[in-house]
């Protein structure tokens, strides 16, 4: 079988019409499956599926709002797609049932579940009924990037169907709803009122929070009065086709550092964390144990919460972190070959107030100068630029919805 199915992958490579009518009558088979199973079985009321990122993770706007929704009401369903969900069982909750993704369970599981929280786009043979509710939380919402219909890198067969299926979008600031609304060409209902994966930043708990430090600490063997210095760069298009590692553009971690102890008298170590559609990034020291691997915690946010100091470069973490008031550097050694090659921007970054370098000397010049005491203003000015919202209660605000949702529909 496994022959079979090589031959015939060959053979469409050879062939691409045929491979385009063959994906095409895929599509409608799914679809027509959907379609059945919604109108055949129905749909429980009590039944939620999540998923993040395509199934490859357990985190982000989702995984809050699952939390959440098995917090505020235990007796619903909660259902996770996941391409791996073997490699899922010691990270997700005992309460969540896993499925595993592209297969005809998980298409059922869409089509007979009420509820739907998604965080990247649907494929475009998705069937959703009219007695379903689509959440679309995306993820990102504070960033530069153009994304989706706004991109100037589209292809021009680009094409997705949230603007017809989807009944409400989530964003934390006028600045994230504003592109949520053009990028998806979405005309329906937006809740800006907070990104349910921020609202533990938005509330800043202590608890939440410890307990994040020791979890964290205790996988990456950083010791309880380490200070953390996070290093975050962004997806580059080349890497993530190729599946390599992508450059890191000239900065110097271990100098980093040296300047960060010498200048606070304390021990830090580096968390680097590479985008997930990367393998790695090169230029990082691979025998020194000041920098650990970012990379086995499953969730970004969880890392951002318990950070002392944030270097990235084009990532919305940048505007995430500032809700609790610590350091933020991006390193642009890359802009115009970044813009040329990957993503153009919606704003003129430089003239944020966002503290940019372009190199390591000027990253190392910050860093020397920089004033503890004023970066609270810096993180204040960053937020004010956006015309944040984060109020902490995203995810209780969207479950109302739905919920009100639910019980309008069983009258």
């Amino acid at each position: 079988m496994r022959l079979l199915t090589k031959s015939i992958k060959k053979w469409v490579k050879k062939v691409p019409f045929v491979g385009q009518g063959i994906g095409r009558l895929f599509d409608l088979c799914r679809k027509t499956y959907m379609f059945l199973c919604n109108k055949i079985i129905g749909v429980d009321d009590n039944r939620v599926v999540f998923i993040s990122f395509n199934g490859l993770s357990y985190s982000d706007n989702p995984r809050a709002l699952s939390e959440k929704l098995h917090e505020l009401q235990p007796k619903m369903e909660i259902i996770w797609l996941f391409v791996h969900p073997e490699e899922k069982k010691d990270l997700i909750p005992d309460y969540v049932q896993c499925v595993k993704k592209n297969t005809f369970e998980a298409l059922k599981v869409l089509a007979t579940s009420k509820v739907w929280i998604d965080n990247f786009c649907k494929p475009l043979y998705t069937y959703k009924g009219k007695n379903q509710i689509y959440v679309q939380t995306w993820h990102g919402d504070r960033g530069f990037k153009k994304v989706l219909y706004n991109s100037t890198f589209l292809p021009k067969n680009f094409r997705i169907i949230e603007n017809k299926i989807c009944d409400v979008m989530v964003s934390g600031s006028d600045f994230g709803k504003s592109v949520h609304e053009t990028a998806f060409r979405f005309e329906g209902l937006t809740l800006n009122n907070g990104t349910p994966r921020n609202d533990m930043l938005a509330k800043n708990d202590s608890k939440k929070k410890g307990y994040l430090n020791e979890k964290i600490r205790s996988l990456l063997g950083i010791g309880p009065e380490v200070k953390i210095f996070l290093y975050a760069p962004t997806l580059r298009r080349e890497a993530s086709e190729t599946g390599g590692k992508q450059e890191s553009d000239g900065i110097d971690l271990m100098q980093v550092l040296s300047v960060l102890e010498d200048k606070f008298k304390e021990e830090w170590c580096c968390v680097v964390r590479a985008h997930s559609a990367v393998g790695g990034i090169e230029g990082i020291p691979e025998d020194c144990n000041k920098i650990k691997n970012g990379n086995l915690v499953e969730d970004m946010n969880d890392l951002l919460f318990i950070t002392d100091f944030l270097i990235t470069d084009y990532s919305s973490s940048a505007g995430d972190i500032a809700l609790i008031n610590k350091p933020i550097i991006l390193f642009q050694s890359d802009r115009e070959a970044y813009v040329g090659r990957d993503r153009s921007f919606y704003f003129d970054i430089d003239a944020t107030p966002f503290i940019i370098v372009k190199n390591n000397e000027a990253l190392i010049h910050e860093l020397k100068k920089m004033e503890i005491d004023k970066i609270p203003d810096n993180c204040k000015a960053i937020l004010d630029f956006y015309n944040t919202k984060e109020t902490g209660e995203s995810s209780e605000k969207i479950i109302e919805y739905f919920m009100d949702r639910i019980e309008k529909d069983r009258r």
